[in-house]
């Protein structure tokens, strides 16, 4: 993943480290960028394939 700066991550609250844009949150007042460092953002991705390899629910298919 490139574009990484400087800043805060919004995962695990560290300041000052090299962060990524991972996504937004979309409100009624606008998007506001979620911002993660490396590790917070492997994290989560590991989180993501888990869930889709084994999810916790087996939908039906019709």
């Amino acid at each position: 993943m490139s574009g990484y700066l400087m800043g805060d991550c919004f995962r695990c609250d560290r300041a000052a480290l090299q962060v990524a844009r991972f996504g937004e949150i979309t409100g009624p007042e606008g998007e506001t960028p979620l911002w993660a460092c490396r590790s917070c953002i492997e994290h989560l991705l590991a989180l993501h394939r888990g869930a889709h390899e084994n999810p916790v629910r087996h939908y039906v298919q019709q």
